[in-house]
Formats: structure tokens, sequence, C-alpha cells
């Protein structure tokens, strides 16, 4: 096993940074000519499917069929790994962006990629200028554009899913959107937080069913928190290294 760090440094990485160079060019070239942003997520897709390829990662998926393609969610998973959004990128077949931590948005290439196609910068020192941008959320879903955000606020390694921020569903009521509980099984493995070392193998995801805008509104942003997180907590599971 001991073989795996010169693997990722030798070849795997450089591939992949080669790829989001490239692929993140071009999803700029494409924001000059398409403002909606399909075209710079077509090439986020293709990143994600060239980096599962790559890493030898596979993705295992159960209830796809819940998802309408003609509506828009806010999609809720527990995030483990940077690999969850190549996962996610391969997986769901519609459009959709990112809620992202500011800071992600100032990289070179990604955060060019980020902010071109529409993805949505969250800055938590700054809870007004993040509502404001939140305003424009509820606009993408009803132009059938989904956004996934990751409730949890950042990486775990893995132990447990951690409790839900509330806001995460503050948003989701503003939009007045349906909210989709997916559960992430697995990811820090092929890729753990802190780590360059990639591992092949499986991950998967578990799409639940949607808790519509009705179900939610009278009830308090704990409440709702705790009630996804229930959710998703009801399928995830440890994995073996």
């Amino acid at each position: 096993m001991w073989v795996f760090p010169y693997i990722n440094l030798i070849w795997r990485i450089p591939l992949i940074l080669l790829v989001t160079i490239v692929l993140a060019s071009i999803s700029v070239l494409c924001s000059l000519v398409d403002r909606s942003g399909r075209l710079q997520h077509w090439c986020a897709r293709l990143w994600a499917a060239i980096t599962l390829r790559v890493s030898r990662v596979s993705v295992k998926v159960g209830g796809l069929s819940k998802l309408d393609c003609q509506r828009g969610y806010i999609i809720m998973p527990n995030h483990l790994s940077m690999f969850d959004h190549w996962v996610l990128l391969s997986v769901l077949p519609f459009q959709f962006r990112f809620a992202a931590k500011a800071s992600l948005f100032d990289i070179p290439f990604l955060g060019w990629h980020l902010r071109r196609a529409g993805n949505v910068p969250v800055d938590r020192s700054q809870p007004r200028k993040t509502l404001k941008v939140f305003r424009n959320v509820g606009k993408k879903i009803q132009e059938k554009c989904s956004l996934v955000i990751y409730p949890e606020g950042e990486r775990t390694f893995g132990d447990k899913v951690k409790p839900f921020k509330r806001g995460a569903f503050l948003l989701a009521r503003h939009a007045r959107a349906p909210i989709v509980p997916v559960t992430l099984i697995g990811s820090h493995r092929r890729l753990a937080r802190g780590s360059i070392v990639i591992r092949p193998g499986t991950v998967e995801i578990v799409i639940h069913d949607a808790l519509e805008f009705r179900e939610y509104n009278d009830l308090k942003l704990e409440e709702v928190a705790t009630r996804v997180h229930k959710v998703v907590v009801s399928r995830y599971r440890q994995v073996p290294q």
C-alpha cells in the first residue's frame, strides 16, 4: 500500500490539476458567449467524469428516479471529501450550481470557473452580503436550476454526520424550494480531508424523498435542520479503509 502516494504524485494528481486548468479555462471562455452557465456546467461535468476515471473511482447511486428534471431543488448532502463535488456532478442529470465558501472563488482557474458559471459564494463573516446573494437563488430555482449546499458547513473526517447549520435552511425557505436530503458514503476513503492520497474504489450516494416547501414552511429552522439531518443519517454508515 505504500506505493499509493507515489502513484498520486507521479501522474494522478498532476493530470487532475492539468485537466482542472484546461477545463476551467474553457469554461471561462464559454462564459463570454453563454451567460446562463449551461456550457460551464457541461465543462464541470466533463471535469468530474475525467477525474473519476483517472482516480479509478466508481459511483453507486440509489434514488435518482425521485428527482424531477423539470424542477429546481435545494440539494443537501453530508460533506466528506473533495470527491463529493465530482460525484454529484457525475450523477445529477440536470443543471445545478454549488454554494461554496467565498475563499474558493479567489483560487486561480477554479475560482474563475465558479464565479463565471454562476455558483454562489458564501461568506459567513458577512451575513448581510450573503443574504443578498441568496436572493438570486429563488430565481434560479424558478428557472429549474438547482443548488447544492453542504449544511454541515465543512468537510468531516467521516466518523459521523455533523449537525446541520441553520443557514442552509434559511436559504431554502427564502427560495421557497423543496429540499432533497442526500447521503454520501465512502468518499473520504477515496480522498481524506487534508490528504493528497487518492485511493481507487467506490463512492455511494443515496437520494432521499424531497421535503416540499409546504411541509417545512411553518417549522422552526432548527426543526427543519434536525429533520433533514435524521434522514441523511438514516442511511449513513462508516466504511473500512
